[in-house]
């Protein structure tokens, strides 16, 4: 199998929904969200994919979608106003961990961060995803920071 990574693109949505739905059991709750309908939920994927700060990048296999991630450009006054990534929801489907595709895709998102000039790449990861945090490490992150959340929708609230 040879792997390519890429930018997302407005048809990958079903594909993304089910592997969103691996990081985290329940993530994307049917097609779409409690919030609506289809129409709601592909709204959202293209103000995603035109948003120009924001950058959702797959990973295939014959031109099946096996992982993801999602890096956005802050801007920043800190640091010689230099911004700033944060990448959300980088997940491989769970047969295909260990196959070195969440390393290609997180040197996509360090090539691009590099190329925005962003000062650093900044995410978060649960606390009990320590096979995450691993990989993290492997990579040259460090848990040099105590990040804290405040979920506003359903049953966290």
């Amino acid at each position: 199998m040879s792997t390519r990574v890429r930018r997302a693109r407005i048809d990958d949505l079903p594909e993304l929904l089910d592997l969103l739905d691996e990081l985290q059991d329940g993530a994307t709750p049917g097609i779409p969200w409690d919030r609506g309908d289809a129409v709601w939920t592909a709204t959202v994927w293209e103000e995603v994919l035109t948003d120009p700060r924001r950058v959702y990048i797959v990973a295939e296999d014959d031109e099946r979608v096996v992982g993801t991630v999602d890096l956005i450009i802050v801007p920043n006054l800190t640091h010689g106003a230099r911004p700033i990534g944060f990448v959300e929801n980088l997940v491989v489907t769970t047969g295909r961990r260990g196959d070195g595709i969440g390393g290609a895709l997180m040197a996509d998102v360090m090539s691009r961060a590099k190329t925005e000039d962003c000062y650093k790449v900044q995410l978060l990861s649960a606390i009990g995803r320590s096979g995450a945090h691993s990989f993290y490490e492997e990579l040259g992150f460090e848990a040099s920071s105590r990040g804290y959340r405040r979920y506003l929708i359903g049953d966290r609230v």
